[in-house]
């Protein structure tokens, strides 16, 4: 743990685990209908209760680290900082009560407060080392997702103006945007047969579902297959990027150990050899 040991004990992990998993608890009680029509009320203050908690524990130690910029200075304060802030709107809906016509509020509300829960990952074993390599990874994949998201615009305008103009096909290709959602189910390489034959059954003429199905072929195999297969081997690779690194030092090591080894062994060589030539 990065936190020293000396904290309160009100707000040391295995308390703040506690509290964590009884607003877990709640939250999924909360999420089944029925037991949200009975006792939501009761829930949404509990939910209060347990947010004012973590406010709580934050200020604490902030007061205990001396500062928030020394408290941010651990990563993972930050992390717990941005989730608990990040949840606060669920305190609106305590004491501003939305109507049942504001359904989407409700449900951002809602989500907002399940945020907490994801505050457990940074106990996650070498979890501070996965997330540097998924880090490391994203940045190393940008390049080829860019590339992936730059084929599937241009092949989603192109799938628009070879096949949008068959009525049938309007929810597949009607407009970009339906071309690109279609496209991305192509790209993952799930049911991507479906589309023509689906347009197949509705009466499209033989040349209509041949040009589709090579456009859909093609699609697969430049974007589906080849360009995630690379943006896959790219992330795994930079992934596990520590452990080559760890290996290359330990070589390096190995290698400058040899070289030391063989210049003491040459040293010990010529001296021989002078001992040997002297009278």
């Amino acid at each position: 743990m990065s936190e020293p040991k000396h904290l309160p004990l009100i707000v040391q992990e295995p308390v703040v685990l506690t509290v964590i998993s009884l607003n877990g608890i709640a939250l999924f009680l909360d999420a089944f209908p029925e037991i949200h029509s009975t006792a939501g009320h009761i829930i949404q203050w509990l939910d209060l209760a347990f947010l004012s908690y973590f406010f709580t524990e934050i200020f604490i130690k902030i007061r205990h680290f001396g500062s928030f910029k020394q408290y941010a200075s651990d990563p993972w304060n930050t992390f717990d900082f941005v989730i608990v802030i990040l949840s606060t709107p669920a305190l609106f809906s305590v004491f501003f009560p939305i109507g049942a016509e504001n359904a989407v509020i409700i449900t951002i509300l809602r989500l907002a407060r399940i945020l907490r829960l994801i505050r457990p990952l940074r106990l996650v074993p070498d979890g501070a080392k996965i997330l540097r390599g998924v880090i490391r990874a994203l940045h190393a994949s940008l390049g080829i997702l860019l590339i992936l998201i730059f084929l599937n615009l241009i092949l989603s305008i192109a799938a628009t103006l070879l096949f949008g103009g068959f009525p049938e096909a309007a929810e597949f290709f009607g407009n970009p945007f339906y071309s690109m959602y279609s496209l991305l189910k192509i790209f993952t390489v799930e049911g991507w047969y479906e589309i023509p034959e689906i347009l197949a059954e509705r009466g499209a003429s033989d040349g209509y579902i041949l040009g589709l199905r090579l456009y859909v072929a093609f699609a697969v195999l430049i974007c589906g297959i080849f360009g995630l297969s690379i943006a896959n081997a790219v992330f795994v690779d930079t992934l596990v990027a520590d452990n080559s690194d760890d290996l290359e030092k330990k070589v390096d090591n190995l290698h400058e150990e040899f070289r030391e080894f063989r210049q003491e062994m040459l040293q010990n060589h010529n001296k021989k050899g002078t001992s040997d030539e002297m009278p």
